[in-house]
């Protein structure tokens, strides 16, 4: 088995994610053609990066979820590291729930059909909208940086839970204590997403896992785009991309469009945002960044915090090149 790690393909290549992953105990499932056996822990996205609404489609309506594709997870491994592989993003992209596969824990539609404060519900809507106006890719704004240390604190709290969870028995866990394990694996997931900006305590993490729900259930009715020609090719190129540490090209095309001067000879390091590696390429140090970042933060969101970024380290980056040029001259 593998380990479910972090990844930083999630943010790097969309910049919006509502997503969302569960555990469970299995039979024997069939996972890449491969039958994990019982006391394994089987850990499945029912997120899609491409449409929002399909998320509370899937938990609202469909009672099984392909296992198929998913990122898979033993005990040892489900806490350490919360994302979403490539492999399970494209799972869900392809929306093959209504395969064979595992039935889902009654209480995730709850988790979507609860009572949301207004707002939850007027931050869904901004988000939502800000991502109709602007498109996908850049509309979460810079996420996976590292976290402040309170969060960091926190998160390991979350994962100390899990971990006392699991070790007690997975398969002896109560209805309660499965659920609390999700929520965790969800809430850390997110966490570990936002929790750069600023200290958040476990009731803030869950409001950003609310508006996540929010904005799939707000978005289930809306009519998914059809795929462009190439997105197929698109998406198999990006992910090829990162795999070779290399920014992705749907970037590079938004930068480009954008006017924006950003460096080239750029290898992305695992494990950490494609945004620490851009700005170390532009002759920023990591603390100068982050607090440029979090600033930016208490007054931008979205594609608003995304473009300001870029743009700084755009801007750093020219100066940088043509101090370069005169020293050269």
């Amino acid at each position: 088995m593998r380990r479910m790690r972090a990844s930083a393909s999630s943010p790097r290549v969309g910049g919006c994610m509502v997503g969302m992953v569960i555990a469970t105990p299995s039979d024997r499932v069939n996972h890449g053609g491969k039958f994990l056996p019982r006391s394994e822990v089987v850990v499945s996205a029912i997120s899609t990066v491409q449409s929002h609404g399909s998320v509370y489609t899937n938990a609202a309506a469909n009672p099984r979820q392909n296992a198929d594709g998913a990122t898979s997870a033993s005990g040892a491994g489900a806490s350490s590291n919360v994302s979403i592989s490539s492999a399970a993003r494209e799972a869900a992209k392809n929306d093959q729930v209504a395969q064979s596969g595992y039935k889902l824990p009654d209480y995730i539609a709850g988790w979507f059909n609860k009572d949301f404060p207004q707002d939850v519900m007027d931050e869904a809507r901004a988000r939502l909208d800000d991502i109709k106006a602007n498109g996908e890719i850049g509309s979460g704004g810079p996420m996976n940086l590292p976290l402040l240390p309170e969060n960091q604190k926190l998160l390991d709290g979350f994962r100390q839970e899990m971990k006392s969870i699991r070790d007690a028995g997975w398969e002896n866990a109560t209805p309660a204590q499965s659920e609390r394990f999700n929520l965790l694996l969800n809430l850390s997931m997110r966490l570990q997403l936002v929790g750069w900006k600023k200290p958040m305590a476990e009731a803030d993490v869950q409001r950003e896992l609310d508006v996540s729900m929010a904005m799939a259930k707000m978005s289930a009715n809306d009519p998914v785009p059809a795929p462009s020609e190439n997105s197929d090719a698109t998406t198999k190129r990006d992910i090829a991309d990162m795999q070779a540490g290399a920014v992705p090209a749907v970037w590079r095309q938004r930068w480009q469009k954008e006017g924006l001067t950003m460096p080239e000879d750029v290898t992305l390091s695992p494990g950490l945002s494609l945004w620490l590696d851009m700005a170390r390429a532009a002759g920023i140090g990591d603390e100068e960044f982050l607090a440029k970042a979090r600033d930016m933060a208490g007054s931008l969101k979205g594609h608003a915090l995304t473009r300001a970024i870029e743009s700084f380290i755009s801007e750093r980056y020219t100066a940088l090149a043509e101090s370069r040029q005169s020293y050269a001259a």
